[in-house]
């Protein structure tokens, strides 16, 4: 992170700390203290608690100003205070912009009238204000229907976090009477269950959404500062459960001190501090599932042995026979039942521990059939988005660096290939599909050595730059796929992505900020790359139909017809062609609504009313059986 980053993660942890103060000491007044027997030192907590709610408003104001100008900084790269006041109408032009503003707004209107109105209002205008920081976290990036789940986590947790750190601070102010803190201690015990139980669950449910898979977890920055967060929070949790169930009892009982609850709410807030701390630091930077993860081991899991004819039964036998060994195990150690079923003698958990003991022992050792060699890259993604031009560039390094051993059509046939102790890899077989992106990215740049360890194939880290390494990937893809369309006459049965183009739609359609193919997801789509000449009334055919034709123009200096979406671009052939398996000439490719290629065929444009009843028919025909997953081999939109 550099300086201005590291600024606006620090005030944006401040913020935060305060925000969640802010509604927090409210929220205890209302939902803990007001529950409490009238009295003076009831009161006095009451007068307390608003009286430093205000502190933590205007505290919460100040540094929210200042996380905005920080922001402004980011936002133009510089620190100067000329720079960051020309950078603040266009911040406040963002939805980042927006929502602070808002969130300002309130916390402006919480200081006008915190001492007139009630707590109960005081609470709903902070608490709103809160809840409104959502909007300008990771879970918000797209607003549609799909992010309104996380987004709800989000308000959740952080409602859930200042109740229950407002909490801490209240119990601190409570101290100074003894039956009032053990009184409080006891009511706030219910407050912090349902607390922890949010903020556990929604931290799950974002935490999966945010970091997506275990080598995001384990393999990223922003995985590695979750860990230390999800550690942090269980010492929370500890000194939450000793608070409940030995020091709030204790308080009540008289066998307990004020200065026992003293310390363990200390050690929770200075816990709870650093997890927001944590919280703020993630939220600066690129979440686990969008970042390229280096994953530590050797090995990773993988499942495709158990399909295997020859090794298949043998995995499937060692999950099963270790499944049974930790069931056995957990049945040994929490024995089911009641009563005397619930107590057996030491003779029978031995038969027991044997049994288990023999399942493991006969199902572990061949566990590893379940793994498969990995790399640090394993499971890194191409970045180049899949496009049109991208296929093409690879297309132009291939012969100059691939070919000569594995062929100029892939299949490992090139003329180098028998003076090699390893047979190239024929890269229009299937098994291509079964090695991902980032491992066949990781042999590009430090080659592929033999058993003895001598290079069979070169590492081109020196040669390529990691654009030219990723394009000759997305290159090797489109070669295996027109390899196995070729031989499907055409056909897809798998789910292959699109080469992604961009696209240039009639400003008076609906259509009209399509700017690209992803634009047009949820639309069949019939590309003609190609051709010379498309008849309007052929385009107008088709347009009447579910289906939206792509003009693709392969010359630069022929655009494509006006009345339709289209597209200047000379890779596309190349792109196309090669992924299709298609020979020279204009080609049709139709596209599912999910961005998957269903078919390629070659011929006349569909204009009479026959040809357009044929391409709606195979247009249907591939909403009905859409593929398991909208990219294939390992490329997604």
């Amino acid at each position: 992170m550099s300086t201005l980053e590291t600024g606006l993660a620090i005030a944006r942890a401040l913020h935060i700390a305060l925000a969640l103060a802010a509604w927090g000491l409210p929220a205890f007044a209302l939902l803990v203290v007001g529950k409490a027997p009238p009295g003076e030192a009831r009161d006095g907590l009451a007068a307390t608690l608003r009286r430093w709610t205000g502190r933590a408003t205007a505290a919460a104001l100040a540094s929210g100003l200042v996380w905005f100008a920080a922001q402004a900084a980011v936002f133009v790269g510089s620190a100067t205070p000329a720079a960051v006041m020309g950078a603040l109408a266009p911040t406040a032009a963002t939805r980042y912009g927006h929502v602070m503003l808002l969130r300002l707004a309130l916390l402006v209107a919480a200081l006008a009238v915190g001492r007139q109105t009630s707590i109960r209002t005081l609470a709903t205008v902070l608490g709103l204000s809160l809840a409104l920081h959502a909007g300008v976290g990771h879970v918000a990036v797209t607003l549609d229907a799909a992010s309104l789940p996380g987004l709800l986590a989000e308000v959740l947790h952080l409602l859930a976090a200042g109740a229950w750190l407002g909490g801490m601070v209240g119990l601190l102010m409570a101290l100074s009477s003894r039956s009032l803190a053990a009184d409080l201690a006891v009511r706030f015990s219910p407050l912090g269950v349902t607390c922890v139980t949010l903020l556990a669950a929604t931290a799950l449910l974002n935490g999966v959404t945010l970091i997506g898979t275990l080598a995001g977890l384990i393999g990223t920055t922003y995985g590695h500062i979750a860990i230390a967060k999800a550690g942090l929070f269980a010492l929370m949790l500890g000194c939450a459960a000793l608070n409940r169930w030995r020091i709030a009892p204790g308080l009540a009982r008289g066998t307990v001190s004020l200065g026992a609850l003293r310390a363990c709410v200390l050690v929770e807030l200075g816990l709870g501090t650093a997890v927001v701390a944590l919280a703020a630091w993630l939220a600066s930077i690129v979440p686990g599932v969008h970042d390229q993860p280096l994953w530590p081991f050797a090995r990773k899991l993988s499942g495709e042995i158990l399909s295997d004819p020859d090794y298949g039964s043998m995995a499937w036998k060692a999950l099963g026979l270790t499944t049974l060994g930790i069931i056995a195990l957990i049945g040994v150690a929490f024995p089911p039942g009641k009563g005397a079923w619930r107590r057996p003698s030491l003779k029978r958990r031995a038969v027991e521990a044997v049994l288990a003991a023999g399942f493991l022992w006969f199902g572990i050792p061949d566990l590893d059939l379940l793994t498969v060699e990995a790399f640090p890259t394993s499971y890194w993604s191409s970045p180049t988005g899949f496009t049109a031009a991208s296929v093409a560039q690879g297309a132009a390094l291939f012969p100059g660096h691939c070919a000569r051993c594995h062929g100029v059509g892939g299949a490992g046939d090139g003329p180098d290939a028998a003076k090699l102790s390893i047979p190239p890899a024929d890269l229009t077989a299937h098994h291509l599909l079964d090695h991902s992106e980032g491992d066949i990215f990781w042999w590009l740049t430090h080659g592929m050595p033999d058993p003895d360890g001598k290079l069979v194939m070169p590492a081109f880290a020196d040669q390529l730059s990691e654009d030219e390494r990723w394009a000759l990937i997305d290159y090797i893809h489109t070669l295996n796929s027109g390899t196995t369309v070729a031989e499907a006459k055409g056909v897809w049965t798998w789910g292959m992505p699109a080469p992604e183009l961009d696209l240039n739609c009639p400003a008076e359609s609906a259509l009209a900020r399509a700017g690209s193919l992803a634009d047009l997801a949820g639309h069949p789509l019939l590309l003609a790359i190609g051709y010379a000449e498309v008849p309007p009334q052929a385009v107008a055919a088709v347009q009447a139909t579910s289906v939206v034709p792509i003009i693709v123009s392969t010359d630069p200096d022929r655009a494509p017809p006006a009345t339709a979406c289209g597209s200047t671009s000379p890779e596309a052939t190349v792109a196309y062609r090669t992924i299709g398996g298609a020979p020279e000439g204009p080609l049709l490719v139709l596209v599912d609504s999910r961005g998957a290629l269903r078919t390629v065929w070659q011929g006349p444009f569909p204009a009479t009313p026959a040809a357009v009843a044929l391409l709606t028919a195979k247009a249907e025909e591939a909403e009905r059986h859409p593929f398991a997953t909208g990219g294939g081999g390992h490329h997604h939109h």
